[in-house]
């Protein structure tokens, strides 16, 4: 290892010397005026200096510093400077911002959409509705009276008085010699054949009572002596609906008399019908007594019931 010419300080292996900067190999250059001891300050021991430490080795390879260049005037930009020569890619492409005439949604094709759609509509009604003068909804059949028998046709009073109970009968009052207990309709509804069904002037109610009914009596009382111009009843239970022939499956009655305060009696012998069926009698009675002479035997089938009925009675006053 060699001194520096310069400094004497060792030197690395690097091209310039650590301490002072003189390229390895070049002249020694006149010191600096550096005191010397005996100008050196008499307070200060030579003991006290800092040892100087060697600088650390300097690379071969390492480059010498670049001179200082100072930086150009400031200038304003020119587009020239901007120009890049490289060719542009996808990524440095910038769309052309949108205008408010490309963003506004096309109102006229809107509505020539919804103007279509209005004339389809209209057209699609007029061609459904069309020849359509039927109303919609169905209107409810009117109820068809029970058929008669065409041997016993019911006379023209029976027809007008069977239309809604006279006050007469819905004034009376009955009474039967047995009562069936309740029981339910084919939808589970509590069905009843109390006595009062008889005066209700509705067919689908009635009275009736277990087995046969033949012999028994029943007794009506009028809400006063009145002069009486016909009775009559229906003989079953008239209930319609359903799989049930109620009127067939309940025992009917056949034969009976009336008989009234003054000892009168009338026979009456009734058909497989339905609806009311009266007799003429001319009387004045406070009650009539009705004996049931002739009782029909029950269905058969799953309509069968062993009862007597009577859905309803009539008395028509002069």
């Amino acid at each position: 290892m060699t001194d520096c010419a310069n400094c004497g300080h060792p030197l690395g292996i690097g091209r310039y010397c650590t301490n002072c900067g003189q390229p390895v190999g070049a002249a020694a250059s006149a010191p600096a005026s550096s005191p010397a001891v005996d100008d050196l300050d008499w307070r200060t021991d030579t003991a006290e200096r800092a040892p100087v430490r060697p600088a650390p080795p300097v690379p071969d390879d390492v480059p010498p510093p670049p001179a200082w260049t100072p930086p150009p005037a400031a200038r304003f930009p020119l587009f020239a400077d901007e120009v890049d020569d490289a060719p542009a890619t996808e990524d440095d492409v910038v769309p052309p911002p949108q205008t408010h005439r490309h963003r506004s949604r096309p109102w006229g094709a809107w509505l020539a959409a919804a103007v279509a759609v209005v004339l389809v509509l209209v057209v699609g009604t007029w061609l459904v509705s069309r020849g359509d003068d039927e109303p919609t909804s169905t209107p409810d059949p009117t109820p068809t009276p029970p058929a008669t028998s065409a041997t016993e046709q019911p006379s023209p009073d029976e027809e007008s008085s069977s239309a809604a109970p006279v006050g007469l009968t819905a004034e009376s009052r009955v009474t039967v010699p047995e009562t069936a207990g309740p029981g339910q309709d084919t939808e589970g509804k509590p069905v009843d054949y109390e006595a009062a069904n008889m005066l209700d002037g509705v067919p689908e109610t009635c009275w009736r009572m277990p087995g046969d009914g033949t012999g028994e009596e029943l007794v009506v009382t009028l809400p006063g002596n009145t002069r009486l111009r016909s009775v009559g009843m229906i003989n079953g239970y008239a209930k319609q609906g359903g799989d049930i022939d109620w009127y067939h499956g309940n025992r009917r009655i056949q034969q009976v008399e009336w008989v009234f305060d003054d000892g009168t009696t009338v026979p009456q012998t009734l058909g497989d019908t339905a609806s009311v069926q009266s007799v003429d009698v001319d009387v004045t009675t406070t009650t009539i007594t009705l004996r049931l002479v002739k009782v029909s035997a029950p269905g058969k089938g799953s309509s069968r019931r062993d009862f007597t009925a009577i859905s309803d009675l009539l008395f028509v006053a002069r």
